[in-house]
């Protein structure tokens, strides 16, 4: 793995750490997906994802804590995730509060005895992959 990953995933654990410690820290960490997940996205499920930054803020590691609590660690691997995913799946939800519809991509990367999901939502036109849900399954 990278340096530049390893960097990636110690800032992104920090950004867990403080928005755990502290309900009202709001802070958020942006980075380009790698030209590898780009390039994976396209080939096997055409789906451009080119130029989008991928953004995990403070309140969807706080709603990943209150509905699936351990899992918020996950977060922290989130460039290894997306980077690793064996399956690529586009989604349409209704947003909670207003009811519109909002489409989704679920990253799927499988390990040895279970299945990571992750949820990326606002497939927008400012190209942002908003963090919305992070689970295992097992």
């Amino acid at each position: 793995m990278s340096s530049e990953i390893e960097k990636l995933e110690a800032d992104i654990c920090k950004l867990v750490e403080l928005s755990l410690c502290d309900k009202t820290y709001c802070a958020q960490i942006s980075f380009f997906l790698s030209q590898k997940t780009i390039d994976k996205a396209w080939k096997h499920f055409f789906i451009d994802i080119r130029d989008y930054t991928c953004v995990i803020h403070s309140d969807e590691i706080r709603h990943i804590k209150k509905e699936h609590h351990d899992d918020v660690y996950l977060v922290c691997k989130i460039p290894y995730y997306l980077e690793k995913f064996v399956k690529l799946e586009r989604s349409i939800v209704p947003d909670r509060k207003t009811g519109k519809p909002v489409t989704s991509l679920i990253f799927i990367k499988r390990n040895e005895d279970n299945s990571v999901k992750m949820v990326k939502t606002n497939l927008s036109r400012e190209k942002i992959l908003r963090l919305k849900t992070l689970f295992e399954v097992v």
